[in-house]
């Protein structure tokens, strides 16, 4: 069965690091306050989020040694 829930927060988890992050952050923010994403679901996709940018960061120290 489609969840269109599911559908949202899979695109916007699948954009991060090809849009800005405040993109993803303010469209997914109107989503939540529609009551098509819960907390959880914005939770989740603020980790992806920061979880990339330390992964950026891992890897601009590497390049740097």
């Amino acid at each position: 069965m489609f969840s269109f829930r599911e559908f949202i927060k899979q695109g916007y988890l699948s954009a991060i690091g090809h849009q800005p992050d405040y993109w993803i952050i303010l469209n997914a923010a109107g989503y939540a306050d529609k009551g098509v994403l819960t907390m959880d679901d914005l939770a989740e996709i603020e980790a992806a989020i920061n979880s990339r940018h330390e992964t950026e960061e891992v890897t601009e120290i590497i390049a740097e040694e």
